[in-house]
């Protein structure tokens, strides 16, 4: 009788829940064939969700959607009472039925005599416009399939590999072939990444991003020119594609930021791929106006519960982790347009587990509906296909038991253009949640029912344990069997359900050879929430992240933007001027410059104006100097000091990968270094374009910029420049020997020289003459030759010996441009009066010498020698630790060489801002001069002074006592975060195992792939 009455029950429930088909008014017409989907919640597009509503679908589109639907004849209809419609998801990151590339570039890319391909390529592999997703796409089930269960029932997919890597596919997840491509060339697609590429060009992001901008300068010079000259493939598909949607892969929040200001220079706008840190820049990002692609592969928690792995780790780590749920929210907060895509995501558990984070989180529900069906279809222009449910869409859509991201909801299928695709049955009791286990009254248990993969697992743990165990689970219709251990006994549970909300469950099983009761109840949300599993998850909620600038050690809780009022008294001044080093004066700042400088001031006098806001600080005992200027350090930087590539790469550009997030800023700063120069690796005898930058730290990498410095540039010469010492399987690029050096300068400078004529002359003709002859092509390589040729751009040469030094003076003469730098220069004193008679300054170490062979008749009075030879001269860094302590540097001219301390200290300060032409604007205590100034604990040149506060523009980025805060600050948040993470391993979630990054400090020779 038992066993009938559950069968009838079951029947019951399959009648009552399960869908319903049949034809309306008699037989179907296989020439009309509609379906109508009845009795449903429908989300029809943001703003607009119908209750008890109808969607009717003829074949492959949607016909109509509405509370008062007319279903025609012959209709199947689908009764969808309780559950709800949504427009199924877009994903527009995938490489979706297109194989990766793994080392060998031929698949896309074949020599030219074996391919049918009509025309050239372009020069460079990694560019690869000509490529489009159509022609390497071929469908897979298996992975249409996990995609569908995510939800998703279109995707932009395109082979990941190259710089520009060609035009992606809008295709369906469905079945069949003929309804699988929606658009052929739906977007262009870009990266800050080389690819399988063998050419050894570009080795470093600066190399990509003028990679990018030489591209679509010949793009345009292609159009311009298209019918005078060779047909090539890859310059023509750029021109053919260019009003496609632009989608590029950054990889950062920095090169957010630097993608859109490619985009700005070509007048274009891209859309980004971001990484999921979005919130570190978002005020910078949201001035883009770019939309964004966003990731939401949050990091797992990392395994801490080894003091030594928690040592290890990163704080900037630490707060990734906890952000990373949050940004979504952030991103929805600020109103900027974003996609979610589930790139880097395995399961579709993940993907559901952490939106519903970000969902837990704040985020809004219709913003990450939104953010996954009509933003990603209106960004790249399929707006009238996808995205909604409205009359002449295409019928995607999925069916789920409840308002999606809400616990307990279930997606039971995922209709593709029509065609229903089943995700998981749908179940007639909902058994996933917590419940509290009662055995024979006496035993207390917790129970975990989880979905995992269309399967329910369960864990048990005894009241007040931490650590839940595996448990065995067997589930048919309203029956349940649990098998578990607990302290060496067997726990077989068997049961069924007690109410209609499946809360109550109840039994018998057998403990110590008697027959028991049993029973379980659901807990209630706020009851789960108290849990000791979830401990962890409600004190993240409850305690909202803060972001640092940076966020990590050492960040701003929010940037100082505004410069203090401040008169110092009664310091000891080194002005760097006629006047010296004054003993008792006072010194006044506001508005971010010097105000002035002078004994015993009298504000009520001198600025009456200041008195209700000026702070004054007795700085008795004190020394104010102006900020350090660094001439060459390579701190700062993003991947990579060197594009080595070639030998000339005057094209690319410190300036582009300017990496604010270094903390070896913040640890100059504390050192009294205020600004510096980016300068490019000595891997070619001509580099890169240098960044100079006040070290503002926090601040994004545009705004470190020093805003009207001059230009300048690398080059280098020695071993490194010729290869001698990248190992024996470095032998082909040329130059190999210091002959071919300076033939590289000379061929250099006569391709730029015959570059000015052919513009000269192209300029000299009238409108109709331009027309018929066609343009030069913009060379950004010659261009930046052109600039050193009319004193535009400065040079700094990296350099040894004296026999190179002399042949690099002797092009520069015969070449007509001015060296302005010589840096290193070890050999410098040999030429002293060479260098004075042209006026030639000399940057160079303190007392380095013998760490390689060109370097053995390095003496440590060099700089005294070349100073007393009228040269003018500095002592650099080269070297981020190197870089905190330029002020002992400078002392060192005091020992060798006996300068005066005055003299001394002009070596890592006035000098190198002449040398940078920014004298006029730092470098000294001046009246006009900006406000970069240090505080000093005593005299500047002794090895225990300290710095104590450094000041730039005004404001102050380094403070002594505000860094042994900062120091407490950091170990506290460690702290709060490791208990957080310790907390998650506790409760059986996974984490991740802590692993050693490595942070190349870069030098010169450093060379990265």
């Amino acid at each position: 009788m038992r066993f009938l009455f559950y069968f009838l029950f079951t029947l019951l429930c399959i009648s009552s829940f399960s869908q319903s088909w049949k034809p309306v008014n008699g037989s179907l017409n296989e020439q009309d064939h509609y379906t109508a989907f009845t009795a449903a919640t429908i989300y029809v597009k943001e703003g607009k969700t119908l209750s008890n509503a109808t969607l009717l679908i003829k074949e492959n589109k949607i016909v109509a959607v509405g509370t008062e639907v007319n279903i025609p004849a012959n209709t199947v209809t689908i009764n969808l009472n309780g559950k709800f419609i949504y427009p199924s998801f877009i994903d527009l990151n995938t490489q979706f039925g297109i194989d990766s590339l793994k080392g060998n570039s031929s698949v896309s890319r074949k020599p030219q005599l074996e391919s049918k391909k009509a025309g050239a390529f372009y020069w460079n592999e990694a560019i690869k416009a000509e490529n489009k997703g159509l022609d390497y796409f071929s469908y897979q089930e298996s992975g249409a399939e996990k995609l569908r269960e995510m939800g998703f029932g279109s995707v932009l997919t395109h082979q990941m590999d190259g710089i520009i890597r060609g035009t992606s596919v809008l295709v369906s997840l469905t079945d069949d072939e003929n309804k699988q491509v929606l658009e052929p060339n739906a977007a262009m697609q870009y990266a800050f990444y080389k690819g399988v590429s063998k050419q050894t060009y570009p080795t470093s992001l600066m190399g990509i991003i003028a990679l990018i901008r030489q591209v679509h300068y010949d793009a345009a010079w292609y159009a311009r020119n298209e019918k005078s000259i060779e047909y090539n493939r890859t310059l023509a598909a750029l021109n053919e594609q260019n009003d496609l949607p632009k989608i590029i892969d950054a990889g950062s929040t920095i090169s957010i930021l630097r993608a859109d200001k490619i985009a700005k220079e070509f007048d274009f706008q891209f859309i980004i791929k971001g990484s999921g840190q979005e919130y570190e820049r978002i005020e910078d990002i949201k001035a883009t106006d770019a939309p964004l692609i966003v990731p939401i592969n949050y990091p797992k928690a990392y395994d801490v519960s080894d003091p030594y792995d928690a040592l290890r780790l990163p704080l900037s780590k630490m707060k990734e982790w906890e952000m990373a749920e949050q940004n979504l929210k952030i991103l929805d907060q600020h109103q900027l347009a974003f996609a979610i895509t589930s790139s880097g995501l395995k399961t579709s558990e993940d993907f559901f587990t952490n939106l519903n984070k970000s969902i837990n989180s704040g985020l809004n529900r219709s913003a990450a509906i939104r953010a996954l069906t009509e933003t990603p279809a209106k960004i790249i222009k399929q707006s009238s296909k996808l995205g909604t449910l409205e009359p002449g869409k295409l019928a995607n859509f999925i069916i789920t038991s409840d308002s999606l991201f809400t616990d307990g909801c279930q997606l039971y299928s995922n209709w593709n253009q029509g065609k229903e695709f089943v995700v998981r049955p749908e179940r007639l009791i909902d058994f996933e949640g917590n419940y509290s286990l009662n055995i024979n009254k006496k035993l207390q248990f917790e129970v975990k029912l989880e979905e995992k993969n269309n399967k329910l697992e369960a864990k048990v743990k005894e009241r007040g344990e931490k650590l839940f165990q595996q448990a065995k689970l067997d589930v048919s219709n309203n029956r349940l069997s649990l098998m578990f251990k607990h302290q060496g006994k067997s726990y077989q549970l068997s049961g069924s359900v007690n109410d209609s909300l499946s809360r109550i469950w109840s039994g018998k099983t057998i403990v110590n050879g008697e027959w028991v009761d049993w029973a379980a109840i659901k807990m209630s949300t706020s009851s789960m929430a108290a849990m000791p599993e979830d401990i962890s998850a409600s004190r993240r909620k409850d305690t909202l992240p803060k972001i640092w600038y940076p966020n990590m050690a050492y960040g701003w809780d929010s940037l100082p933007e505004k410069a203090a009022t401040i008169v110092f008294r009664n310091a000891t001044l080194w002005t760097n001027e006629k006047e010296g080093i004054l003993k008792n004066h006072d010194l006044v700042i506001h508005e971010g410059e010097i105000k002035m400088v002078g004994y015993k001031i009298n504000l009520e006098v001198m600025f009456p104006k200041l008195l209700d806001r000026i702070i004054e600080i007795d700085a008795s005992g004190k020394h104010i100097t102006s900020g350090i200027i660094d001439e060459h350090s390579h701190i700062a930087i993003d991947r990579g000091v060197n594009e080595a590539g070639q030998a000339i790469t005057s094209e690319v550009s410190i300036q582009d990968v300017v990496n604010s997030n270094d903390i070896n800023i913040y640890r100059q700063l504390a050192g009294g270094v205020t600004a510096s120069q980016l300068l490019h690796g000595s891997a070619n005898p001509i580099g890169g374009k240098s960044a100079i930058i006040k070290l503002r730290w926090g601040y994004s990498p545009e705004k470190m910029l020093i805003e009207g410095a001059n230009g300048f540039i690398k080059f280098a010469l020695g071993e490194n420049v010729k290869q001698s010492n990248w190992g024996d399987e470095r032998t082909v690029r040329f130059p190999q020997t210091r002959m071919g050096v300076e033939q590289v300068f000379y061929d250099g400078f006569y391709r730029a020289k015959a570059y000015s004529d052919e513009w000269k002359i192209y300029n000299s003709k009238n409108r109709r003459e331009k027309e018929k002859s066609g343009s030069p092509r913009v060379d950004l390589e010659l261009e930046a030759l052109l600039e050193i040729l009319d004193s535009t751009r400065f040079i700094t040469c990296h350099s040894y010996l004296q026999s190179e030094m002399n042949m690099l003076l002797h092009v520069a003469d015969s070449m007509q441009f001015h060296l302005n730098t010589f840096t290193h220069a070890l050999e410098a004193y040999k030429i002293a009066h060479k260098l004075q008679e042209r006026n030639v300054a000399a940057s160079t170490f303190s007392d380095w010498w013998a760490y390689k062979f060109e370097v053995k008749d390095a003496i440590p009075y060099n700089g005294a020698i070349l100073h007393n030879n009228g040269v003018l001269t500095a002592f650099n860094s080269d070297d981020a630790e190197m870089g905190r302590r330029l002020n002992q540097e400078a002392a060192k001219a005091v020992k060798y060489g006996g300068l005066s301390e005055e003299e001394a200290w002009k070596f890592v300060s006035l000098n190198p801002a002449k040398m940078l032409h920014l004298d006029h604007r730092m470098g000294s205590l001046k009246e006009g001069k900006d406000a970069d100034i240090v505080v000093w604990s005593g005299n500047p040149l002794a090895v225990y002074t300290k710095a104590e506060q450094t000041y730039i523009d005004g404001i102050l980025f380094y403070d002594q006592s505000r860094d042994a805060a900062l120091q407490k600050r950091t170990l506290q948040e460690r702290e709060r975060l490791i208990s957080l993470m310790l907390a998650e391993k506790i409760a059986g979630n996974e984490t991740q195992e802590v692993k050693e990054e490595k942070h190349l400090l870069y030098e010169c020779e450093t060379i990265e792939q």
